[in-house]
């Protein structure tokens, strides 16, 4: 008689002590997520995930140190040699590309509290089916200071996983173990294997941040945002903050996108490939913190971050230019479509910055860049503070609303 556990999907994707190598599928999710930016008939730019560590640099660490733990890492982590071979629904990660691409840049004039000035980060080509599709940038400022920024695709990783591979990386410079990962299966498998019940609720209309898009500008920009101490509760705070400036300007209900990891329904999983999904939590006018948390808690016990209905597999039959065209913003609909959620908040939790320095390095600072496209904030607390990195597209920041906004969530922060 077989026992329980053989009969237990998820017994079948616990974590490998090592993996070496990967050979899978590529999910529903990342699939959509290489889609962005693959047709030149929308505004979308590839996706970018980018983590900027700054800190004090002395001379003791050289090119061929940062080389050297690069080559140390990729080892065991062979998500940072992913590449993509085949075509729609036969599309398969292989673990044989390139290892990250290590750039050094002298003369670095960025402040890193705008997106104004960063483009310097994205100038060299990152390619799924050639590679690399990882990078490693060392961009000195003078007076001892730079930035150690992780570059990649988010078909190739989420915010977790770059922070671990950044936490890899340390480890090699300090010459410590590494942890390697050890997960070869994908998010799909994950909540495949996990079967939560359906999600059958229909979706509700919601409003912009903002209010309606504005203007005719394209593109976005992000803003570095101070918030104050580290506070209890501080994601429905904010989640509520920013509901109530949506409601100044709506009375539809605000829906508050949040990413979950789920690696949390396997213990000690560790991978630098994508294990984040999403909840929406319904805020309406006038509810408070406490609700927002109830709620939230409430989706989680449900399992709603992986509720998945294997019909959306058919996305993977698309040609990526054609999800890209069905999702995206183009020139047709930048303006006039209709918003999936009000403000989405990746609380990525404490920053650990002794995690992320070396003898010749002492980090101080620590930052992620939000995702383009929506109204989008990236929430951590970093030495103590707590900081939100806020994008809005331009029609939604036009007329100083973007100022506004920023202005609203620090005094209401400030205020409890």
């Amino acid at each position: 008689m077989p026992s329980a556990v053989s009969n237990n999907p998820l017994a079948r994707l616990a974590p490998l002590r090592q993996v070496s190598t990967i050979s899978r599928k590529v999910s529903l999710f990342e699939y959509y997520h290489a889609s962005v930016g693959a047709s030149p008939h929308t505004l979308e730019g590839p996706r970018n995930l980018i983590c900027v560590v700054s800190g004090e640099l002395d001379d003791r660490l050289q090119p061929e140190d940062w080389q050297r733990a690069i080559d140390q890492i990729v080892v065991v982590n062979p998500g940072l040699r992913l590449r993509w071979h085949g075509r729609w629904g036969f599309s398969r990660w292989v673990s044989d590309g390139p290892p990250p691409r290590l750039r050094i840049i002298d003369g670095c004039t960025w402040d890193a509290l705008t997106s104004d000035g960063s483009d310097f980060i994205t100038e060299e080509p990152l390619s799924l089916r050639v590679g690399p599709t990882v990078e490693f940038i060392i961009a000195k400022k003078g007076n001892g200071r730079a930035f150690v920024i992780l570059r990649t695709l988010h078909a190739i990783m989420d915010g977790m996983g770059v922070i671990h591979a950044l936490h890899e990386l340390f480890r090699a410079l300090r010459g410590e173990p590494l942890l390697g990962s050890n997960a070869s299966f994908s998010d799909t498998d994950l909540m495949q294997a996990i079967d939560a019940p359906p999600n059958k609720s229909k979706h509700l209309a919601t409003c912009w941040l903002t209010g309606d898009p504005e203007g005719d500008l394209k593109g976005d920009d992000w803003w570095r945002v101070k918030l104050g101490p580290a506070r209890k509760q501080l994601l429905a705070h904010v989640a509520v903050a920013m509901a109530e400036y949506a409601h100044q300007n709506s009375d539809l209900p605000v829906l508050i996108a949040i990413p979950i990891d789920i690696r949390r329904h396997v213990s000690n999983l560790r991978s630098t490939t994508n294990f984040s999904s999403m909840v929406f939590v319904r805020l309406e006018k006038g509810d408070g913190a406490e609700v927002f948390q109830q709620r939230l808690l409430e989706l989680l016990e449900m399992r709603r971050e992986v509720a998945f209905s294997s019909i959306l597999n058919l996305i993977r039959w698309l040609p990526l230019p054609w999800v890209d065209r069905l999702l995206g913003r183009s020139e047709k609909n930048y303006r006039t479509r209709k918003p999936l959620e009000t403000f989405v908040i990746s609380n990525l939790g404490k920053a650990d910055l002794a995690a992320m320095s070396v003898a010749s390095f002492k980090a101080d600072d620590l930052m992620v860049f939000p995702m383009e496209g929506s109204a989008f904030g990236v929430l951590m607390s970093v030495d103590g503070e707590v900081q939100i990195t806020l994008n809005l597209p331009r029609v939604l920041s036009s007329n100083h609303r973007a100022e506004q906004c920023i202005q609203f969530l620090q005094s209401r922060l400030a205020a409890g």
